[in-house]
């Protein structure tokens, strides 16, 4: 079972559903309940986590139950939507994506949190005092390394000779690591910037009004809003003929020429185990925070081929997955 809690819950009804929760619970001998806290409640965001915990054993309904908290595609619903797992009292909190990470942060010092951040140094955000020893409440799988952002301004080199003209659209939400690190390397390849800010999914359908001159390529930093419209992005990227790449594997799977990222399947992995650890007695202050260890280059040649690009063979090679 899973309890989904809307955005338009108070708290007289998030007691309600604490003590019909309560019943449940004790009916099914007290399963222990994973929060998860997401910018939306859709299976895209919630079924890769349920189903990395299924692969390690934990079934919903018979070993453990969840309650899905989501801001309903409204980063400023991040507080709200955490203070209720909060008042449900769940056992553990899994945040996916920089912004739930920093609300659940906010909302408890007690419950412990597995977070899914690829765009957060926890340390410097002082969620962890250390890698090997978060000393609190919070531990999970983090991408701290901005300079990895400089990966995606290399392949759109290798793709576009002569690269001086880039558009980067840009959500606020999760944070501006990666924005910097982009900034940082651009102007040592002679490459100009146009970062335009995205905040909300319908946006993306206009944005192509703001460009400056004639961008040569775009991309695409990495949020949850922006993961979930990975589709929409790949369409703007066709219309507007331009060369693209993302964080997500999804994107190049949806029409985009280029995607470049740590592998998900393995961010869930690593979460799940660490949710399970928690269930199990361990101490999220003791439970080391994870970074990537495998990341994935997916290249669409059917896409490069619309828009007359010719993909190098040095970017092929690299490749994980080709789109033929």
């Amino acid at each position: 079972m899973t309890l989904r809690i809307t955005r338009n819950s108070t708290f007289k009804a998030a007691l309600l559903i604490a003590l019909m929760w309560s019943g449940f619970s004790n009916a099914q001998g007290k399963l222990p309940r994973v929060g998860i806290l997401a910018y939306d409640s859709t299976d895209v965001t919630l079924e890769p986590f349920k189903r990395a915990l299924r692969s390690q054993g934990r079934i919903e309904g018979e070993n453990v139950a969840f309650v899905s908290a989501s801001a309903r595609r409204d980063p400023s619903r991040f507080a709200e939507a955490a203070e209720e797992l909060v008042r449900l009292k769940v056992d553990v909190i899994f945040a996916d994506g920089a912004p739930a990470v920093r609300a659940a942060y906010r909302a408890t010092r007690t419950i412990p949190i597995v977070g899914q951040d690829f765009t957060t140094d926890p340390v410097a955000a002082r969620y962890a005092k250390s890698y090997a020893r978060p000393g609190g409440n919070l531990t999970g799988f983090f991408l701290d390394a901005p300079e990895f952002s400089g990966k995606w301004v290399d392949l759109l080199r290798s793709v576009v000779p002569g690269l001086s003209r880039v558009v980067v659209l840009w959500d606020p939400s999760p944070g501006d690591a990666h924005l910097r690190a982009v900034q940082a390397i651009a102007p040592s390849f002679g490459i100009q910037l146009q970062v335009l800010e995205v905040r909300k999914p319908e946006e993306i359908d206009t944005i192509a009004a703001a460009f400056r001159g004639r961008p040569q390529a775009l991309i695409i930093l990495p949020s949850p809003m922006m993961y979930l419209e990975t589709a929409r992005l790949a369409a703007l990227a066709t219309k507007q003929r331009l060369p693209a790449t993302s964080m997500a594997r999804a994107f190049a799977e949806a029409g985009g020429v280029l995607a470049y990222g740590p592998d998900q399947a393995e961010a869930f992995e690593r979460c799940a185990t660490s949710v399970l650890r928690i269930l199990s007695g361990t101490n999220p202050a003791n439970l080391p925070i994870e970074r990537p260890t495998r990341f994935g280059l997916v290249v669409n040649l059917k896409a490069a081929k619309t828009l007359n690009i010719t993909i190098p063979e040095s970017v092929l090679t690299l490749a994980d997955k080709i789109i033929r």
